[in-house]
């Protein structure tokens, strides 16, 4: 009988239920699937890639070197009558656009000045003066500015007659020399506030496309530009 029992205890062992035993797996790495990093073990340039172009930080320009930039103002015209600027300046207002009406110093042509450097005073001014006149030269004292107390023989247009003027007068034993001297002049301009330098937009903007039509329509005559405020040199009041 005990052997009997003993026998039914080793096959009652034999077949219950044992926890599977453990089997040892290789992986082999998925391309498809995105691997999971923790943030602290990634460095700032993964960061970046990894990221959407929402969540990338925008480029800052570097401390202390903030692009500043320069206001643009917006000129209309030339007119040649004030009354006519006066009219574009108040239709301007009117669409509380800021405007005036100014006399701008435009650029024209280059002229050549031939002279002879400043002497000390006006007295040796004079006697150098006499000098050329005897010499059959046209010249004439420089009464005031930056060539005060030279001696001037003429302002031209074309710079060859500049140059060869100046030679001339080198083989006759006078040191002269010519300089460049830009020929400016006054035009009627209705000159726009600038932009604002943050934002860069001008005032110009601020009006329709359809007003500056118009405009061309009531005046073919004026144009439409852009420039530096700070270039901008003004004369006087405009009569």
């Amino acid at each position: 009988m005990l052997l009997i029992a003993n026998l039914g205890l080793l096959g009652w062992l034999l077949s219950a239920d044992r926890a599977p035993a453990a089997k040892v797996v290789v992986a082999t790495p998925d391309t498809g699937v995105n691997t999971i990093s923790l943030v602290s073990e990634m460095d700032a340039a993964e960061l970046e890639a990894s990221a959407t172009p929402e969540e990338r930080p925008r480029p800052r320009a570097p401390a202390g070197n903030d692009e500043v930039v320069a206001p643009l103002c917006t000129l209309v015209g030339p007119f040649e009558e004030a009354f006519q600027g006066e009219d574009v300046v108040r239709r301007l207002q009117a669409l509380q656009v800021d405007a005036e009406l100014r006399d701008v110093e435009m650029q024209g042509q280059m002229r050549y000045w031939v002279y002879l450097a400043p002497l000390s005073s006006t007295r040796d001014a004079f006697r150098k003066l006499r000098e050329l006149q005897a010499a059959g030269i046209d010249s004439y004292v420089i009464p005031k500015g930056s060539l005060e107390n030279g001696i001037s023989f003429g302002i031209f247009s074309e710079l060859e007659r500049a140059q060869s003027l100046t030679r001339e007068l080198q083989a006759r034993g006078f040191a002269a020399e010519y300089r460049e001297e830009p020929q400016t002049y006054l035009e009627r301009w209705v000159v726009l506030s600038g932009s604002e330098p943050v934002s860069g937009a001008t005032a110009g903007s601020a009006v329709g496309e359809a007003f500056w039509q118009q405009l061309q329509l009531d005046y073919p005559d004026i144009g439409r530009r852009q420039n530096l405020c700070s270039e901008i040199q003004q004369g006087d009041t405009p009569q």
